[in-house]
């Protein structure tokens, strides 16, 4: 019967993409079947720019209107190697061995720690500092399968001093303290504040502000949560087809904008959010396909 199912389902899959044409020019999908990735968002000046596929948008932050672009290329992010840590223009700003750590705050300023693990780091040795540049951490990561534990080393940067040695595999160096584990806020004198308002989903810093957006697939929600006192500031409606569609965040650098893009059935939706203010502002998309047309690619 299962294979039957399946026969009959890959059928009408089969039949539909027959019928369907591709669309002649640039739109976004509606489909329940086939979807692209949204990739390359960003804010710069007076834009919001995006690709869906190979189709890119530009959506002008002052008009409100979405317009097709150029194809943008595939933006990369640095590769965080075992032993080193590179920042976003690729410079490399700490480097780590089972031994010592070098964290440099500056140009040709670097401050270095030794110590001791009481495993050896045998899945790597990754150092981490927060965009401030006023902690770092070393994560020590050990032979986990055979029940040996790994170690977090924390630091103050600006004291030149270690803040605390745990027992722990993960942790991100946020503006003003840690995230340990998956979802546990510490303060930078590692002082247990809470959790994250969402376990196990994505989340984007924003702007320079210690406010992390947060994507609840529960209920199609952004959640805005402050990462120092773990508050939850508000919680806003993405409008989404399905709540557990993936959702894209971009945000201003002035910390007062977001723009929440959408994928799979609401590909290339725009949601703009005031988050000085905490509330939606707008809903927009690129234009979608017409009807019994797609883009592939």
């Amino acid at each position: 019967m299962l294979a039957r199912l399946g026969v009959l389902l890959a059928t009408a899959s089969s039949a539909w993409a027959q019928t369907v044409k591709e669309a002649p020019t640039a739109c976004v999908n509606r489909e329940k079947t086939e979807w692209r990735q949204v990739r390359d968002a960003s804010v710069a000046g007076n834009s919001l720019h995006f690709c869906t596929g190979d189709d890119c948008w530009s959506y002008d932050l002052v008009s409100k209107n979405v317009t097709a672009i150029a194809n943008i290329p595939v933006h990369k992010p640095p590769a965080q190697n075992a032993g080193s840590f590179t920042g976003p223009d690729g410079k490399k700003l700490a480097t780590a061995t089972e031994t010592h750590v070098d964290f440099c705050t500056a140009p040709k300023s670097c401050k270095g720690f030794d110590y001791k693990l009481p495993n050896p780091a045998v899945n790597g040795v990754y150092p981490l500092m927060n965009d401030e540049h006023t902690l770092g951490a070393v994560m020590a990561r050990a032979e986990t399968e055979a029940g040996k534990a790994s170690t977090l080393l924390l630091y103050d940067l600006t004291t030149g001093a270690l803040i605390k040695r745990v027992a722990e595999n993960d942790v991100v160096v946020l503006a003003n303290g840690f995230l340990i584990g998956n979802n546990r806020l510490f303060s930078a004198k590692m002082k247990k504040i809470g959790k994250l308002a969402v376990a196990d989903g994505g989340w984007e810093r924003v702007g320079a502000t210690n406010v992390l957006a947060l994507h609840d697939t529960k209920n199609g929600t952004v959640v805005l949560q402050d990462a120092s006192t773990a508050k939850v500031l508000a919680r806003i409606d993405l409008g989404a087809t399905d709540p557990t569609e993936f959702w894209t965040f971009a945000v201003a650098p002035d910390g007062n904008r977001m723009y929440a893009i959408g994928s799979a059935q609401d590909e290339g939706k725009i949601v703009v959010i005031d988050t000085a203010n905490r509330a939606l502002l707008e809903r927009t998309s690129p234009t979608p396909c017409a009807a019994g047309t797609h883009r592939v690619n």
